[in-house]
Order: structure tokens, then sequence, then C-alpha cells
């Protein structure tokens, strides 16, 4: 009887448990946001119908009185693409950097060889010893962020700040349209490309990710595009 009695508890504690795990499981997917990735694709698909057009840069061609100020268009188009591209980076490396192919072919050289040897092979190749200094530190600095995680509460955060900037510029290629002073147009540009260097340079995930992507360099083993 007591021992059936120890069972017949056992088993109650095993079931709240379970049912405890599982009732957390539920609301922490009921209270998730959505993916950083879903938050991502309105944004490219409206940037990508604009650059369709050609982008504001389009916009500013076909009016020949903004046509000789297409240059801010192009800064502005270059921003936008810049804003995407490092929000695909943070989705994508939110577990971990992967090992690019330069940092994959250090790796397999140096186990294979050793750094001494390898660094002796490059030096025969005609690499320099800054480009060598250069490619072994960006290693390092692979290696020691392979694994660095970002909070996707943080990412989204990100994604969500950027939204306000992306619909200004997709406004911005509307009033082009409509008859508006080129004075009105340009002064819009301005702002925007203020707050989005702003944005930039103050978001603390968007600096981060710039700050990773700085230590990437160029390389061509063979040399036969242009090297770091």
């Amino acid at each position: 009887m007591f021992l059936n009695n120890q069972k017949s508890i056992r088993n109650k504690i095993i079931f709240i448990f379970l049912q405890t795990v599982l009732l957390t499981w539920f609301t922490s997917i009921s209270l998730a946001g959505p993916a950083c990735d879903e938050l991502i694709i309105p944004l490219a698909k409206k940037n990508d119908s604009l650059a369709l057009k050609g982008g504001l840069w389009g916009y500013f061609e076909k009016d020949s009185s903004l046509r000789k100020h297409s240059t801010q268009a192009i800064q502005l188009d270059s921003r936008i693409n810049k804003i995407l591209f490092v929000l695909n980076y943070l989705c994508k490396t939110k577990n971990g950097i992967p090992l690019n192919d330069l940092a994959m072919y250090i790796s397999h050289h140096i186990t294979e060889n050793g750094e001494a040897k390898f660094k002796a092979d490059l030096f025969n190749q005609g690499k320099t010893s800054q480009q060598i200094k250069k490619w072994l530190k960006f290693f390092s600095y692979a290696k020691n962020n392979e694994f660095r995680t970002l909070e996707i509460a943080g990412i989204q955060n990100t994604i969500k700040g950027s939204i306000p900037l992306l619909s200004d510029y997709v406004l911005l290629t509307k009033n082009v349209t409509r008859p508006k002073s080129p004075e009105v147009i340009l002064k819009k540009a301005h702002s925007l490309l203020l707050q989005i260097d702003s944005f930039l340079s103050s978001d603390p995930y968007i600096t981060q990710a710039l700050n990773e992507i700085s230590h990437i360099p160029y390389w061509d083993i063979n040399e036969s595009v242009g090297g770091s």
C-alpha cells in the first residue's frame, strides 16, 4: 500500500512537471513576436519594386528640375540598400557568424600544415607581410565570433526602428510624381538622409553588424580579380 502511494505521488509530480513544461512552451510561442525574416520581407519587397524603377534616382532623372540633384537620390538609394543588407545580416547571424570562404581556407591550411608553413606559402605566392597579417587577424576574429549570439528582441527593435525610414523613403518617391516644388523634395531628401545616417551610427545592433562586416577583407588567392 505504501509503495503504491509513493508510485502514485511520483506519477503526479511527473505529470505536473510535464504540464508546466508544456505550458511554458506554449506561452513562449504565443508571446513570441514574428521572426526577423518575416519582418524584413515586406520591407525588401517595397524596396525591390522601387529598385525596378531605378530607385529614387530613377524618379529624379525623370524630373527636369531634380535631375541635377540625382547624386542626392543615389545616396539615399545606397543608404536604404545598406539598411536592408545589415538587417538581413543580423537575421542570418543571430546564432553565430559562420566562417566564410577565406576563414575556412585559412583554417584548412593551418590545420594541415601549421601556421608557419602557411605564412611561408602565402609569402611565396606573392602575398605581402601586411596582407598575411591582415588575413590571420581576420581569422582570429572570425573564430572568436563564430558562436556569438544576438537577442531576437534586439534585432526586432532594430528592424522596427528602420521601418519609419523606409516608409519615408517610399513616400518621397511618391512625392516626386506629385506637384511639389523641387525645394520641398530636396529638403525632405536631405532630412531623411540625416535621419538614416543617425540611425546607422546610433542603433546598437546596426553598429555592431557594420563593425563585424568591416573585419572581412577582400581576398583572391591567385590575384585573378584583385585581393585584399
